[in-house]
């Protein structure tokens, strides 16, 4: 991670923007996504937008 990804990271909690991406990632549905911070993740590797 950047550090310019750490402080944007560190604003978003800050001021509390930072969303989960679960609630918009196509894989959200059954066992499709195996991140052990689902349903609650707000970085992943894998996340597509449906």
């Amino acid at each position: 991670m950047s550090f310019f990804s750490k402080i944007r990271k560190a604003f978003k909690r800050l001021f509390g923007t930072e969303r989960f991406l679960c609630d918009t990632c196509k894989y959200d549905y059954g066992d499709v996504c195996r991140n052990p911070e689902r349903p609650n993740a707000t970085e992943c590797k894998d996340y597509k937008s449906k």
